[in-house]
């Protein structure tokens, strides 16, 4: 962490853990002390919380992956009452499957690698994804997916993204993540880095947000601690096109 003067090494956990189970391990285990995860006021409780986008917001910009041949049922697509009455697909245990259901929206609830399968199969008609997570994703598995696409003219709108959360064990952690973020922002290497790094430049560029159609929704799931977040950490798009949400 270059910008809080301190060094640390990232090491992935030998297990892989569903997202409550790591949760539960930053509470009361001790085989974590880092997870990065959709922000959700429910996961906060006796955890040290960085309240700071790590991808200021982008997570909560959401395009769908859909088969090829599907893009002309999408097209008929305006607003909430047309999504209704098709089927999305997310991850067990996220938070965004409860705030499409909120919305009055049909979702089904797997793994991510059946998820796929199953818009494969027609099973679900979309898999919303972070619009920097659906390209790199679907690049990943041309070969295994050759018949997904990303849908060309939608963008599901909320306020999410990841936030650092540390092991109640771990308060100087979180202090120092934090207190390396704010001093990137302030030297402006936050800003050069996402402004440069292609990972997110190139998922920008293949997305053409502004020519999408928002469809936005609420996410009630932010914490007090959320919802005071400054807006200098969150990306704007002034110029995309909002659709009516009834």
């Amino acid at each position: 962490m270059r910008s809080a003067k301190v060094t640390y090494t990232i090491r992935q956990a030998d297990v892989a853990m569903e997202r409550g189970r790591a949760l539960a391990e930053l509470a009361d285990g001790d085989s974590i002390n880092l997870l990065w995860t959709s922000m959700d006021s429910r996961a906060e409780t006796g955890l040290n919380v960085v309240h700071i986008p790590v991808n200021r917001g982008l997570i909560g910009y959401r395009v769908f992956v859909i088969r090829k041949d599907r893009q002309a049922d999408f097209d008929k697509v305006d607003n909430v009452a047309d999504l209704r009455r098709l089927t999305a697909g997310q991850g067990l245990g996220w938070v965004d499957t409860d705030i499409l259901l909120d919305a009055g929206l049909k979702v089904e609830t797997s793994s991510t690698d059946t998820l796929f399968a199953m818009t494969r199969a027609g099973r679900i008609d979309y898999y919303p994804r972070g619009v920097i997570e659906a390209f790199p994703e679907l690049e990943a598995r041309k070969q295994a997916d050759p018949d997904l696409a990303v849908e060309k003219r939608l963008l599901l709108k909320y306020r999410s993204d990841f936030l650092f959360y540390v092991a109640r064990r771990d308060p100087r952690l979180a202090m120092t993540i934090e207190r390396g973020f704010m001093a990137a922002y302030k030297d402006g290497s936050y800003m050069r880095l996402f402004d440069s790094h292609p990972y997110i430049q190139r998922a920008l560029a293949q997305a053409n947000l502004r020519e999408r159609k928002v469809i936005e929704l609420d996410n009630r799931y932010l914490s007090a601690a959320d919802r005071k977040i400054p807006e200098e950490y969150w990306a704007q798009w002034p110029a995309i096109v909002r659709a009516s949400a009834p």
